[in-house]
């Protein structure tokens, strides 16, 4: 067992409970954080329950937001196919450390910003003969044009639009914090251009769609 540390930069809903994850942080003699970063690239963690699809009960994240440390104990990896990034925590050992101070340099070392492709190719989702190829499921981009909307006049499905590069997406939006924003009519983005995470959600008639999981801000 292992005191894990996560800057949460995904928090959605899945199966009616909840999906974190993030990009683990190393503690340093003075208590700041500092991305763990083997071969220079961000490790990605998702903290997984042993439930049969993996979510997290959401009564024990409910208080965590997109942009907080999070501490967990970390029993053991456990990749599956394509979501290398998912690990098995202690029940109840998640916790908030504190918000942290995410400015433009912050998260600049954690974007991967994919010119010819996003997680495996230019559409909205990956055929079942280009998932066996991924290796990985998450990924923190910084987009342009992004314009986050309802589909529906109950507003209750949320979707964003963004570019990358020259290439135009329409994803759905999952992230939960961000989603209670828009329902306050907080939809616009003060001028600020998020970061997002996008994520590879699981297969649903044979794809595997991507997904917009976190909305992430800089002061």
């Amino acid at each position: 067992m292992t005191k894990t540390y996560l800057l949460c930069l995904a928090n959605s809903k899945k199966y009616g409970e909840r999906c974190i994850a993030g990009v683990q942080l190393i503690p340093d003699a003075k208590n700041a954080f500092h991305p763990f970063k083997p071969g220079g690239k961000p490790k990605w963690l998702r903290p997984v329950s042993d439930s049969e699809h993996g979510q997290v009960p959401a009564h024990l994240v409910r208080d965590f937001a997109v942009g907080d440390i999070l501490q967990f104990d970390l029993l053991r990896p456990c990749p599956s196919e394509y979501q290398i990034e998912n690990c098995l925590f202690a029940a109840g050992s998640v916790q908030k450390v504190r918000p942290a101070v995410l400015t433009v340099p912050h998260l600049d070392q954690l974007v991967e910003n994919q010119e010819d492709a996003l997680l495996g190719n230019r559409g909205r989702s990956l055929a079942l003969d280009e998932i066996s190829k991924a290796n990985r499921s998450l990924v923190l981009v910084k987009p342009n044009e992004v314009q986050p909307y309802f589909t529906t006049p109950y507003n209750t499905k949320p979707r964003v639009k963004f570019k990358l590069s020259n290439t135009s997406y329409d994803l759905p939006m999952t992230d939960v914090n961000f989603f209670d924003q828009m329902q306050e009519g907080l939809e616009g983005l003060n001028g600020q251009t998020p970061y997002i995470t996008i994520s590879l959600g699981v297969p649903f008639e044979g794809k595997y769609y991507k997904l917009a999981a976190g909305m992430v801000y800089c002061l």
